[in-house]
């Protein structure tokens, strides 16, 4: 296990007041929580945000990438937080997107009671990832994020022209930070897990929200079937928005996490 590098919004709060934890996606960190997390505190959470191994200002090893590894530094964090004394508190609001939804199922299915709610923004599918090929786009967004970082800015902000400003530099810079030779060599030969059975064994409530399949969803088909019948009824959203949801439909996000809280 490692401690993990943290941002924090509204971390000098009341204790009492309710924890939000937020888990990125891979090759990204804690930067991208950057409008979500005074978001939450706005809405009266304390939000503690971490990088993954291997990602932001996190340790950089060449192996323990896998979400058993990643969910136990995730929990090791928490219990170091303010408020955690040494072991991890109740999480009132556990959030995570892609890779980091899927090692919040790995917390709250092997940890009973780690967290009381959990959000789920488009997951990745078992059979729905080009896994070689993800591996391959790593390592190469990763080197021109450190060769030519303005080109690769411009680019990302002509593909994604939702994106609001400062977007682009902060993706670019999480490309740059994580350790993308061991991230690839973690996604390439695969990442075997069991979506629909997670989902099923998560003993909490559960937000799904999933990106459109057409703008690049990276759960589709019958791994998206699976999913939703696996979340139960009502628990799943589908917003206007590409697989990073929160960078480009924060609106709707947000709409929809307080719609689901108010229910």
């Amino acid at each position: 296990m490692a401690l993990l590098a943290t941002r924090a919004w509204d971390d000098g709060a009341d204790p009492s007041r309710p924890l939000a934890v937020l888990v990125h996606g891979v090759t990204s960190s804690s930067r991208t929580w950057w409008r979500v997390g005074p978001a939450l505190a706005e809405r009266g959470f304390r939000v503690l945000a971490v990088d993954l191994r291997g990602h932001g200002a996190s340790p950089r090893p060449v192996a323990g990438l896998a979400a058993t590894d990643l969910a136990a530094d995730v929990a090791e964090t928490v219990a170091g937080a303010p408020g955690g004394q040494g072991t991890a508190p109740p999480v009132d609001l556990l959030v995570g997107h892609s890779l980091g939804a899927l090692v919040a199922l790995e917390l709250v299915t092997t940890r009973p009671g780690f967290a009381r709610r959990l959000l789920l923004e488009d997951p990745p599918g078992p059979s729905s990832v080009d896994w070689v090929g993800l591996a391959a786009g790593v390592e190469a967004d990763s080197r021109r994020a450190v060769e030519d970082p303005q080109g690769l800015r411009r680019d990302l902000e002509a593909e994604n022209p939702g994106w609001p400003p400062g977007e682009a530099e902060r993706r670019v810079a999480d490309l740059a930070d994580c350790n993308a030779a061991a991230i690839a060599a973690a996604l390439r030969p695969g990442v075997p897990f069991d979506l629909a059975g997670l989902l099923a064994a998560a003993r909490l409530p559960v937000l799904l929200l999933l990106a459109e399949e057409a703008r690049g969803s990276s759960i589709v088909g019958v791994d998206r079937k699976a999913a939703v019948a696996a979340a139960g009824d009502g628990a799943t959203r589908v917003l206007p928005a590409g697989h990073s949801i929160h960078r480009e439909a924060l609106d709707a996000w947000l709409a929809a996490l307080d719609a689901w809280l108010a229910g």
